[in-house]
């Protein structure tokens, strides 16, 4: 009998829009080990909005800050398809808009298993129901 991984999410297409190549990159492979499929990293909110419009989301990790753009146009594109995001950020809550303050948060820095557990809780199938 084989022992599955502590996480298994496998299939779960997660959009990356994180501007700090090390931190997206640190992000990207803690997702691809766990199973995840994982869609950017995009950078900047035009990227973002791309990937957003082209791909099939089981949801979204959006930095709050990408070089002096806010990403609430991409939250705002996400929330139209009806893909759950979460926000990694340094800001604090009134940054983000009011519409979006129950989302999911982890505040920067942040441990890596956090993020795993986020993602577990908020986007794998079944997480919702």
């Amino acid at each position: 009998m084989t022992v599955p991984p502590p996480h298994d999410l496998t299939g779960i297409r997660i959009l990356v829009v994180e501007d700090t190549l090390l931190i997206a990159d640190l992000i990207v492979e803690q997702l691809e080990e766990v199973g995840c499929d994982v869609i950017g990293p995009a950078s900047h909110v035009e990227r973002a909005l791309a990937l957003v419009e082209a791909e099939r989301l089981d949801g979204a990790l959006l930095d709050i800050n990408l070089r002096g753009e806010l990403c609430f146009p991409i939250a705002d594109a996400l929330a139209e398809r009806g893909v759950p995001l979460a926000f990694l950020t340094g800001y604090g809550e009134s940054v983000v808009p009011p519409a979006y303050r129950a989302r999911p948060r982890l505040s920067k820095p942040f441990l890596l298993s956090d993020l795993i557990d986020l993602v577990e809780c908020y986007f794998a199938k079944g997480a919702a129901e």
